[in-house]
């Protein structure tokens, strides 16, 4: 019978890549608390609309990533591609939007069908912020704050740059685009064959080309900020001398843009130095996304960030609990080392209880999983109800009245 594999770009995880996911977690939800963010889940399925119509039929995620079926409603739905859509969503449904300001935070697993490699999954685990404020620049600083301090937190800062950029009001960017079409259009000839499907599709994509070609004639481009209001540009300098004022370094990139059409105005990513294609964090503004899902208009702004590329960049080290197992010799013994059992694990002691009814084995064992202590129950032990207790680190033993075990191992 033919093997049956895990799907491709899909992976079991257990062990330490688990618990190194786990810490991860630990270290977001823990700086996002002390913030006063608050935790929210939305459902894995969606209506298909909820991303078509909030990352723009042009975006790569919709005409190419995205998991989409006809459920047995006939309705379309879609395994969930990223979380602030979604989120927008949720904020309009539950009417969330009568309790502003509104911070969130958010951990997930979102699905993408795209060429599996390093850092990058088809279905991958992410966590994210969600600030639904007034649209002011100070909400802006706050999150790029936030995922400062949180890579900072995780020791993994110093080898990252933050790009940052504006793309403006929704009619500027709109100005921009068709300046940067026509420009790209005049050179089309000399335009890579991908960047030529984005000409029709989200020109705004070509300033995001890695082809060598390309990035000569972006070089050229028109930039953004002569497209910008003053008071655009004005919140966009207030932001940069808050990074500059609080020693976060940053990078002015006016070609940085998103490949989610909801995005306006302050756009950023944390990005490996040696690498900027290698994109661990990133975000902006989106202050019209809850008004195109059908709902008044709330200014917002947020990042997220794939835990297995934060994983991978990590110098996570896990101490090993050292654990206590216990040995009954024989079958007979079982009960006695039940309720030892329920006594350490009701102290709060770590153990395993092996069935292996030989002492040769469960030594062997307990060294493997690196125990520091042995509690053998043979017929003396049981007897008396003093178990004896081996050290498996000095290799002293000594035996121990059963009611005294949870203060012996405290």
């Amino acid at each position: 019978m033919k093997k049956i594999n895990s799907i491709r770009g899909m992976h079991d995880v257990f062990g330490k890549e688990y618990q190194k996911r786990e810490y991860v977690k630990k270290v977001f939800i823990k700086l996002l608390e002390l913030n006063s963010y608050i935790p929210i889940s939305t459902p894995v399925l969606e209506y298909s609309d909820v991303f078509v119509r909030s990352l723009g039929t042009g975006s790569d995620v919709v005409m190419k990533e995205m998991y989409t079926f006809e459920d047995k409603s006939n309705e379309l739905l879609t395994l969930r591609p990223e979380g602030t859509a979604s989120i927008a969503r949720a904020i309009i449904s539950n009417g969330l939007t009568q309790k502003l300001p509104l911070k969130l935070y958010y951990i997930g697993p979102m699905f993408r069908y795209e060429r599996p490699q390093k850092g990058r999954y088809r279905e991958f685990n992410q966590i994210g912020i969600e600030f639904f404020g007034n649209g002011r620049f100070y909400e802006d600083w706050e999150v790029v704050n936030l995922a400062f301090k949180f890579l900072k937190n995780l020791k993994i800062h110093n080898g990252l740059s933050l790009r940052i950029n504006t793309l403006g009001t929704s009619d500027e960017r709109y100005n921009y685009i068709d300046a940067i079409k026509k420009y790209f259009t005049s050179n089309y000839t000399i335009l890579s064959s991908d960047s030529k499907k984005r000409l029709e599709r989200n020109p705004l994509r070509i300033l995001d080309s890695k082809n060598e070609q390309d990035i000569q004639l972006i070089n050229q481009a028109p930039v953004i900020y002569e497209f910008l209001k003053k008071e655009d540009l004005d919140a966009f300098e207030k932001l940069k001398d808050m990074l500059t004022k609080f020693n976060i370094p940053f990078y002015q990139d006016p070609f940085l843009v998103r490949g989610l059409d909801y995005y306006n105005g302050t756009t950023f990513e944390f990005t490996q130095k040696d690498n900027k294609n290698f994109t661990v964090l990133a975000g902006g503004r989106y202050d019209n996304l809850v008004k195109e899902l059908g709902g008044h208009k709330v200014p917002g702004v947020g990042w997220a960030a794939g835990i297995e590329r934060l994983v991978s960049l990590s110098e996570i080290v896990l101490e090993d609990d050292k654990i206590i197992t216990i040995a009954p010799l024989k079958n007979e013994f079982l009960e006695i080392c039940l309720k030892i059992s329920n006594l350490l694990i009701a102290a709060e002691v770590k153990l395993e209880l092996l069935y292996m009814f030989d002492l040769k084995k469960c030594l062997s064992y307990s060294n493997k999983v690196n125990a520091s202590h042995i509690i053998i129950v043979g017929e003396t032990e049981a007897k008396n109800s003093k178990p004896s207790i081996k050290n498996l680190i000095s290799g002293k033993q000594e035996s121990i009245d059963i009611d005294k075990l949870s203060s012996y191992f405290k």
